[in-house]
């Protein structure tokens, strides 16, 4: 049964303020939040500028938290990571697991492919531009998104693009730059989405945004009549 929505007008019987510098009860895990926290200003800053005070400001709690909890910024960079490799696991099963089904079409498997990868992308649209700003920097954090982010997602979908070519449903070509090309398509339409609102008459939103960059791939990349390819 639910609960009934208390009055705004009246006020909870515990009316105790929260200490300083920790969420309250009924925010987010507090992880989650310092975590997401920490990523967007990694996004907007970069590894190097971005400061622990920053990130606490963006979090809404006091910096010493964030020292307590993670130690050093380079400690907080490597749990913003393992964050988004336990996110993106289900989506690169989901993509290993196309190559081993048999009973659909290559180009069902393609769109599902290019499904998964948008879909992935836009549950953490700032992605992008954290993947730009952080490769402008080179260096030990993006190493290591490299390989807790970047090697995954390539090992699962560049198989598939191979394996397409081989059967003709995708023009042979070099495997690595085309799977380069839809990566970079899709990141930076999803991340940069803004920018095409703003020339463009009509308002889209991230769930349209994500279904025209999936039939622009299906449109450009998936050869015509390619229908019963195996």
């Amino acid at each position: 049964m639910r609960k009934k929505c208390k009055s705004p007008e009246k006020k909870p019987k515990n009316t105790r303020r929260r200490l300083p510098g920790r969420p309250g009860k009924g925010q987010a895990d507090g992880a989650e939040m310092l975590l997401r926290a920490a990523q967007a200003s990694f996004a907007i800053s970069g590894f190097k500028a971005a400061s622990m005070r920053e990130i606490a400001q963006a979090a809404g709690v006091h910096h010493a938290l964030i020292t307590h909890r993670f130690g050093s910024k380079e400690k907080l960079w490597l749990a913003v990571m393992d964050r988004l490799q336990a996110y993106l696991e289900p989506y690169i099963r989901d993509l290993e697991c196309l190559r081993e089904v048999s009973q659909a079409t290559m180009e069902e498997r393609l769109k599902a492919a290019f499904r998964i990868a948008v879909a992935a992308v836009c549950g953490e649209p700032d992605c992008g531009l954290l993947l730009s700003r952080i490769a402008s920097e080179r260096g030990e954090p993006f190493d290591l998104l490299v390989e807790k982010l970047l090697r995954p997602l390539h090992e699962a979908f560049c198989p598939l693009l191979e394996e397409a070519m081989e059967v003709g449903a995708i023009a042979k070509q070099d495997s690595e730059m085309l799977y380069f090309v839809i990566f970079n398509a899709v990141t930076s339409a999803i991340s940069g989405r803004h920018i095409l609102n703003h020339f463009d008459e009509q308002s889209r939103d991230l769930a349209k945004i994500g279904e025209d960059v999936v039939q622009f791939l299906i449109l450009n990349i998936i050869r015509p009549n390619s229908h019963g390819t195996q």
